[in-house]
């Protein structure tokens, strides 16, 4: 569907936790305080604006199936819980009603701790918290709601005190919660409470500086050069042509979206500049990277070390996050910056988790280190593999 009629399959039935969610139809007058980017349907969904006639049709039919429950123990002061994010569109923010909950570890590395009310979740992301459980006894929402404009949408699950009794209707059904919450449907936050900000709120434990220099600039435009193609590079990322033989060790089949001549034990700059409106979560295979800068605007100067001079306000280069993936704001001129060093050789992906830019090309290969990459051995060259030759029409999403 995306590949022949360029519409992102971006509407979703539900959210769920540890594959445990609901269906909930919202009520038309709710979903209409939320529609100023355009008209919704029942499911909360902006309407395509091009191709929708060659989608299926879907209302929002309500399931009552039950919540996950994260059960607290007797005598537990803390609970200790990790976030990981494997979907596929919608970048989240997570609240628990009526509870503080402190940043502790992102991506697998500890933070400096920091107490929030929310924080967000992106594809591919990983956020650990601790949620001090010094609340009244009973069931307290887990809110998972949507910051994608495309749907109006917020999953539940259940934070559960001890001896709590399961509370179920007449028929059985699960009821969620009556306990108040930090953000609304769509994420915004309520009265005073603080969401994390992905720049500030991260910083690494032990601390961590970025070099304070960088040996190489790579900048990428993201973009959309067609109803389903997504760039980061030149052209779409055709992976199955680049492993058709393997790039490893073959060079004629890196093309546009291949980039060498990073050495081992240097230090790589890679400035990400949106050209389209969407939201790009890029994740960065092997080596982690400082996130150093962001801004609007466009990237205006021709490398970060001027840019520090002329925009300091835009970077920390005090404690900024270690992470393995970096955020793009949505809107044509926002930008990112990231910092990191090549300590190991490698064929490192770089990619938008989300699945409709990733189908669709936004994918490049970095060559690290390759000065100090040894050759492939020959024996792996003739291991089983296929002779398959893609014909030249296929595109990315074949």
């Amino acid at each position: 569907m995306f590949r022949d009629a360029g519409v992102t399959p971006d509407c979703a039935a539900s959210l769920v936790t540890n594959g445990k969610g609901r269906i909930t139809c919202l009520d038309p007058e709710v979903i209409k305080q939320y529609s100023k980017h355009g008209p919704r349907n029942d499911m909360g969904c902006l309407v395509p604006r091009h191709g929708a006639e060659f989608t299926n049709k879907r209302t929002c039919k309500e399931s009552n199936t039950d919540f996950e429950v994260v059960q607290a123990k007797d005598g537990q002061e803390y609970l200790f819980l990790n976030f990981i994010h494997p979907g596929a569109h919608h970048e989240l923010r997570i609240s628990i009603d009526e509870h503080d909950m402190w940043l502790v570890a992102a991506d697998g590395d500890f933070v400096k701790p920091k107490k929030v009310q929310a924080f967000n979740l992106n594809m591919g992301d990983r956020i650990s918290v601790l949620v001090p459980l010094d609340k009244k006894v009973g069931d307290y929402a887990i809110r998972l709601a949507s910051l994608s404009t495309e749907q109006v949408i917020q999953g539940l699950s259940i934070l559960r005190y001890p001896n709590q009794p399961d509370a179920r209707d007449k028929h059985g059904v699960m009821l969620a919660p009556t306990s108040t919450s930090h953000i609304n449907l769509v994420g915004d936050m309520i009265s005073n409470s603080i969401a994390m900000d992905e720049l500030t709120d991260l910083s690494p434990f032990p601390a961590r500086q970025p070099p304070a220099t960088s040996d190489t600039t790579l900048r990428f435009m993201a973009n959309q050069t067609s109803p389903s193609t997504w760039v980061l590079a030149s052209e779409p990322h055709q992976g199955f042509r680049q492993q058709m033989p393997p790039i490893l060790w073959n060079e004629e089949s890196r093309g546009p979206t291949t980039f060498s001549g990073l050495k081992n034990g240097s230090v790589v700059d890679i400035i990400y500049e949106n050209g389209a409106y969407a939201m790009h979560p890029f994740h960065k295979h092997n080596h982690k990277a400082f996130i150093i800068g962001r801004g609007e605007g466009y990237f205006i100067w021709p490398d970060v070390a001027t840019a520090l001079k002329k925009a300091p306000e835009n970077f920390n280069m005090i404690d900024p996050p270690l992470r393995d993936g970096a955020r793009l704001s949505a809107g044509p001129g926002s930008w990112t910056v990231i910092r990191y060093t090549i300590t190991f050789p490698a064929m490192s992906m770089l990619h938008c988790h989300r699945i409709a830019h990733f189908a669709g090309g936004q994918q490049i290969v970095l060559v690290e280190g390759g000065d100090t990459m040894p050759p492939a051995p020959d024996y792996i060259k003739h291991l089983t593999h296929s002779e398959f030759v893609p014909p030249l029409r296929y595109g990315p999403l074949d």
